[in-house]
């Protein structure tokens, strides 16, 4: 009887996904594959938008933050999300080996500099950060996490640097000015630790950029990292020659680590996060470590009811809309968001669906409409396989934003989130 069943499920699943490849290029979604047989030979299908779903903001722990490709900097006080702050801690790699700062070296001034990349907020706002040396080793093959713990790792009390000012992202980079004690002591580092940059990072562990706390508005900044643009220069003369320049450079061979912080007294979603037992209005959504969404998906029974005999998903699309925001104007809307399994201890799990290409799977926002749109049809078939031992478990579905790791994007979103199933049953 299952081997039977199986051998339909398999040519109903076959079927459904010609369908959903029919999908992809028709342009009425009330079309679905009727254009693969003749008009009286047409598929018999259901759509089914009874699916309850339910909506809960949850907050993250963590998440991995080492090596991204923006970096992020800044305090913001969100009237919705509450205080958010990024700071980051980075090596810096010699730009040279057998490094020699000649004779009695002197510093004219140290600068650190950071290419712009972007920015999230209001920029209007005055940024300030405290710079130090770090005091203990980073490693480039190591995950790091966006809460990881600086007690230790640095002397609070030995700042090299503070600097304040308004960032101005549609400019190459910022320059900030170190102290001049520090400067110095670089120029009068021992040589055995300047001749590569094994010995130099075993001596000089990097740098720790800590962002001070905005009271209003604010922005998150953002910093390129990556391809040596950023950068440490180290001006001096020294017995022999005047005007002279060496780098210290922060490039794809250094480990760097973002550090994320969020407070969310006082705001409207305090008494929301992680409540499973009350249905709010709206939920939340946050990048940097921030908030996601765990929907609670039930199934309607005239689905479940055909598992036994077998069901195919043609379709399923889940349907976000965003509710009216006053705050809209002030915070740019996320460009895509992604949906995943709920894995052990709410980890993200990803669906099969991702695997057919984001022209299919979807997430982008929709202005038109207001909305972000996601086929989760082969994720719903996994759920309602007639093999119980290959049925997935319904552990719901968890919404996050594409790019939590690269941004400081937020969004509110309506607890009124849509699953639109088109189907057929196999008997």
């Amino acid at each position: 009887m299952v081997n039977t069943l199986l051998r339909r499920t398999g040519i109903a699943l076959l079927t459904g996904s010609l369908l959903l490849l029919s999908y992809t290029s028709c342009t009425n979604s009330d079309e679905i594959g009727l254009n693969l047989t003749p008009p009286g030979e047409r598929f018999h299908y259901i759509v089914d938008s009874s699916t309850v779903i339910t909506a809960t903001t949850l907050r993250q722990d963590s998440i991995t933050s080492e090596k991204r490709t923006s970096s992020l900097l800044g305090s913001m006080n969100d009237p919705i999300f509450g205080r958010s702050t990024a700071s980051l801690i980075t090596q810096l790699r010699l730009s040279s080996n057998e490094v020699d700062f000649g004779v009695n070296p002197q510093i004219d001034s140290i600068v650190l500099l950071l290419k712009y990349k972007g920015s999230y907020g209001d920029t209007t706002q005055l940024q300030s950060m405290k710079i130090y040396e770090l005091t203990n080793d980073l490693y480039f093959d190591t995950t790091y996490y966006s809460n990881h713990k600086m007690t230790g790792a640095y002397n609070p009390e030995a700042s090299i640097g503070t600097y304040s000012y308004y960032p101005k992202p549609n400019q190459d980079s910022v320059l900030i000015r170190l102290s001049n004690d520090f400067g110095n002591k670089l120029l009068k580092t021992d040589t055995s630790h300047l001749s590569n940059n094994t010995t130099w990072l075993s001596y000089f562990k990097g740098l720790y950029l800590k962002s001070d706390e905005v009271e209003q508005g604010g922005s998150i900044v953002y910093y390129d990292f990556t391809n040596g643009k950023s950068r440490l220069q180290i001006h001096y003369h020294n017995d022999t020659t005047d005007s002279l320049l060496y780098e210290v450079v922060i490039n794809s061979n250094c480990s760097w680590v973002n550090l994320f912080n969020h407070n969310y007294s006082g705001t409207p979603i305090e008494n929301q996060i992680n409540d499973s037992v009350y249905t709010h209005p709206q939920v939340y959504v946050q990048s940097m470590g921030g908030l996601r969404s765990k929907l609670k998906v039930d199934l309607p029974e005239a689905i479940l009811s055909k598992i036994n005999t077998g069901v195919t998903i043609n379709k399923a699309e889940l349907i976000i809309t965003l509710p009216d925001d006053p705050t809209a104007s002030s915070f740019q809307l996320p460009a895509s968001m992604r949906v995943f399994n709920v894995g052990a201890n709410n980890q993200n799990v990803f669906i099969g669906d991702i695997t057919l290409g984001e022209s299919y799977y979807g997430g982008t926002y929709q202005s038109a409409t207001k909305t972000y749109k996601f086929n989760v049809g082969r994720h719903i078939q996994n759920l309602v396989h007639p093999n119980p031992a290959k049925r997935l478990e319904n552990t719901g579905l968890m919404v996050v934003l594409t790019d939590e790791r690269t941004s400081a994007n937020r969004i509110i979103l309506d607890n009124k989130i849509k699953l639109v199933i088109t189907y057929t049953p196999l008997q």
